[in-house]
């Protein structure tokens, strides 16, 4: 079995990682953290706020100091941002200080899951569908070098019940 007293949730917006960690942590007897959450409550600021006052670089540092501040913490699940893992060196701090998931979905899940609600997601709250689709596509190709390094990967395109099972299966390898 993987270490799982501090597990990090790691993959794209919209793959689930928030719903998927509250499910996880509650099965677990483990504490939930949504790093986003987390960044407003500190921040009195939405994300789309920060985006908006200080831009993605600056929130990108935001996200990294509120990710290292539970170095010391443990019995916790953390949800990331879907670009923490490709930040600086975040991927091999998560690795080092505890168990990385990687919950993948195809672009087609993604787009149907963030389309809708893009309003609340900076990074793609202006575009079209095409816009979005082909954004999807992009980042993830950019950024699965780093998913790719977590500890476990799991298929999140299915029901959430059904993935918080493929990642408890996956940490007992």
């Amino acid at each position: 079995m993987k270490n799982i007293d501090r597990l990090f949730l790691v993959g794209f917006m919209g793959a689930g990682k928030s719903s998927l960690g509250e499910k996880l942590a509650k099965s677990l007897s483990l504490r939930f953290i949504d790093l986003d959450v987390w960044i407003e409550k500190k921040t009195k600021k939405s994300i789309s706020e920060i985006f908006a006052d200080e831009g993605e670089e600056a929130f990108r540092l935001i996200e990294k100091d509120a990710l290292l501040s539970f170095k010391n913490e443990s019995k916790i699940v953390i949800a990331t941002g879907g670009g923490c893992a490709s930040f600086e060196d975040n991927m091999q701090w998560m690795n080092e200080h505890g168990t990385s998931v990687y919950i993948s979905c195809s672009p087609g899940v993604l787009f149907h899951r963030i389309a809708p609600e893009k309003k609340k997601r900076p990074l793609i709250a202006k575009m079209d569908d095409v816009d979005i689709m082909e954004y999807i596509q992009e980042k993830l190709a950019e950024r699965n070098k780093y998913y790719l390094k977590a500890n476990v990967v799991v298929d999140g395109d299915g029901e959430v019940e059904d993935v918080v099972v493929k990642i408890l299966i996956g940490l007992k390898k």
